[in-house]
């Protein structure tokens, strides 16, 4: 359980090391060091945003070993980051990732699930009313388009069209919400398996269950929907369960996209034996761990360790009722 906190721990300063924090900038809170800093990039690439997720999971945290809990430092950084992904979105709501305007369905979708999920972590430690209001476009943005080839993005559209529902009080897009997250259990086939791209990719089917162990927690208890998600999720384990070795390796070359890594944070909550054979892939320096990828994907993958490590330690999950009248 120590590694999960202890390895994401470690890729935190690298993260923050690409977050303007001078909160005079007009570039405040970007989290693209490319952009901000070396301005090698004309734009500030979303998916970099996800950052304040991870500041956000490691203020969640009360552990000795987490210099970061409670840290007033940090959720000013984290307030920082949000704000400055709802000021640099497009006009209509959307996210770009590569170029200027490029309406990215996946970078809009995660980022929009960040966001929440940081609402939800931070509670009421920071006053998010009028940053949900400004979320709006977003969300009826993704209310507006999918993308049905890629499931891991159509299950962090669905988290963040509940997720916002939830938080804002505002049931305009109930009916989509429903209607994403049975989409998205519906491109599941009969193995088990997620397509990523028409195949089989064992690294983005653990992205598409880590997304829906996040969804778990923001629908009722029993509810039709979460039943489904929940069988959804084992079904998806198992499917993994089959091609991970007892050193948490996996055959990349049998990846739709070439994947050789594992998300943690789904077995954690499943209370699978693939959390086993990571661990121990982990310990013999054989798994990949965040600090070991680019600085696009460490900031996901150190996230997912830290929501595992939420998960064996119990961390209480509650979701914090709305505190703004419907937006």
């Amino acid at each position: 359980m120590r590694q999960f906190l202890d390895l994401a721990l470690e890729t935190i300063p690298r993260v923050l090391g690409g977050t303007d924090r001078d909160s005079t900038a007009e570039s405040y809170g970007s989290c693209d060091r490319q952009y901000w800093h070396y301005r090698l990039h004309d734009m500030s690439n979303a998916r970099l945003q996800e950052a304040g997720l991870l500041f956000a999971l490691a203020y969640s945290i009360d552990s000795p070993e987490n210099p970061f809990f409670r840290s007033q430092k940090l959720l000013a950084w984290i307030r920082g980051v949000w704000r400055f992904w709802l000021a640099d979105r497009n006009s209509d709501g959307s996210c770009s990732e590569v170029y200027p305007n490029e309406r990215s369905f996946c970078a809009t979708a995660f980022s929009a699930a960040g966001f929440c999920e940081t609402i939800r972590l931070t509670g009421g430690d920071a006053g998010w009313q009028q940053e949900l209001v400004d979320a709006k476009k977003t969300i009826a943005w993704l209310a507006m388009n999918t993308n049905p080839d890629v499931a891991n993005q159509m299950a962090a559209s669905a988290l963040a069209l509940q997720a916002w529902k939830k938080l804002s009080g505002d049931d305009e897009f109930s009916a989509v919400s429903q209607r994403r997250i049975s989409d998205c259990i519906a491109l599941q086939n009969d193995s088990g398996v997620f397509p990523e791209y028409g195949g089989f990719d064992t690294g983005y089917q653990t992205i598409t269950m880590s997304v829906l162990a996040c969804l778990l927690k923001w629908l009722p208890k029993n509810s039709l929907e979460a039943v489904d998600v929940l069988s959804a999720l084992k079904k998806a384990e198992q499917a993994v369960n089959r091609v991970v070795d007892d050193k948490g390796g996996i055959d990349e070359s049998a990846c739709s996209r070439n994947t050789d890594y594992l998300y943690p944070h789904a077995f954690a909550a499943l209370k699978s034996s693939v959390l086993q054979r990571i661990e121990t892939g982990l310990s013999g320096r054989s798994v990949l761990r965040p600090t070991w990828m680019d600085d696009r994907y460490c900031i996901a993958l150190a996230a997912d360790y830290l929501y595992a490590f939420r998960e064996l330690a119990h961390v209480d999950d509650d979701i914090p009722a709305h505190s703004t009248a419907p937006v």
